[in-house]
């Protein structure tokens, strides 16, 4: 069992078409990339909150005592620009599904059979595995994860052979795979909006970490959560999608008798003093 304790100065400063964002970067593992392509994705709708387009400049200290491992990293969906903190690769459990989701939609015409519409809606809303299970076996197993490595030019995502749940992944790119759901590569804009809707209206019980943060209340957010216990260890994964923000949360923790609510509360944290002095 380890205790990290890690402190992170984030210094937000917004330029003219794109929001720069910048860490210590003595005390941050993760140094903002710029992607080839700036071009602005089509993003969900603000919400109803008056806020500015983008944050003043602000310090925020994230400090969490984690007991296990952790990283978090967040990505601004304009300018592709990211920060983060922390070296673990998760496996991804459900978080993936969002991907199952873009592929099939990828290859298919409205209006979907009853049959699919039904699988896709129960994989997203209630995180069905079984409805995952089908279109992973349809989409052709691994090729679909070979798709989103290339599709979001992921670098740090591992294939677990014959199981997309156990697909590895950095919090890094995991808010490239959020940005990719945000952009649609090769999907059309009806059926992007659709698997953010699906998002947005997943089960409350699933719905735990970075949208229960005070500060993003009132927000509309896009959420696929993952979470999984093996063995003696909890696996637990959050991904939001709101505003021009993809945040990813991954934490690695042997049990504490809370099931995955100490994950969620580490994934809500990091969200709070990320956002909550803006």
């Amino acid at each position: 069992m380890r205790t990290s304790v890690i402190f992170v100065l984030l210094s937000v400063i917004v330029g003219a078409g794109a929001a720069a964002i910048f860490l210590d970067p003595a005390k941050v593992t993760a140094t903002p990339q710029r992607p080839a392509s700036t071009t602005t994705p089509d993003i969900p709708a603000r919400s109803s909150i008056a806020r500015p387009a983008a944050p003043s400049p602000k310090d925020v200290k994230v400090a969490v005592d984690v007991r296990g491992e952790w990283s978090w990293a967040l990505r601004e969906l304009g300018s592709g620009v990211v920060v983060g903190d922390g070296t673990l690769r998760n496996t991804t459990e459900s978080m993936v599904k969002i991907w199952l989701a873009v592929d099939f939609l990828a290859s298919h015409a409205a209006p979907l059979a009853a049959d699919d519409e039904s699988r896709l809606t129960r994989m997203i809303r209630d995180s069905d595995d079984r409805a995952a299970q089908a279109l992973y076996l349809r989409l052709g197993g691994d090729e679909s994860i070979r798709r989103m490595i290339r599709a979001c030019d992921l670098h740090e995502t591992r294939i677990h052979p014959d199981w997309w749940s156990k697909t590895t992944m950095s919090a890094s790119d995991a808010t490239l795979l959020g940005r990719c759901v945000a952009r649609g590569p090769g999907v059309s804009e009806p059926w992007r909006t659709k698997v953010l809707e699906l998002m947005r209206s997943v089960d409350p019980g699933t719905a735990f970490g970075i949208p229960e943060a005070p500060a993003l209340a009132g927000e509309r957010v896009a959420v696929k959560n993952g979470w999984t216990r093996h063995g003696t260890w909890w696996a637990v994964n959050c991904l939001a999608i709101w505003d021009h923000w993809v945040l990813a949360v991954m934490v690695h923790y042997p049990d504490q008798g809370s099931e995955h609510r100490y994950g969620a509360d580490v994934c809500m944290n990091v969200a709070q003093q990320l956002f909550g002095s803006w």
